[in-house]
């Protein structure tokens, strides 16, 4: 009998949607760490999307995406010490004109 831990990752593969669960867990963990320590940006700075190992966040103005740029190893630190069976490659900034 498999334990109760073990069950949802066997799920999620087996119907196909465990990339998915983990691009959601690096959205959501990149998300909470900007808004612990870049308070000052956490408006402008906004996780889009995660795939093939690259986390893209769309930055609303410059100054938002040059301080991101400048801490973003201290995030992938973070990201693959809280999400270690998760590769995470790079990070990706994007320009974008709006909170979308």
């Amino acid at each position: 009998m498999d334990h109760i831990s073990s069950l949802l990752p066997k799920v999620l593969k087996k119907r196909g949607l465990d990339k998915h669960a983990n691009a959601s867990l690096i959205i959501m963990k990149s998300q909470e760490w900007i808004c612990e320590n870049l308070k000052e940006y956490e408006n402008d700075l906004h996780p889009k999307k995660f795939q093939d190992g690259v986390l893209f966040i769309s930055c609303i103005n410059s100054v938002a995406a040059q301080e991101c740029h400048q801490i973003s190893t201290v995030l992938i630190a973070f990201l693959r010490d809280v999400c270690p069976d998760i590769p995470l490659e790079q990070i990706r900034l994007i320009r974008s004109d709006a909170k979308a």
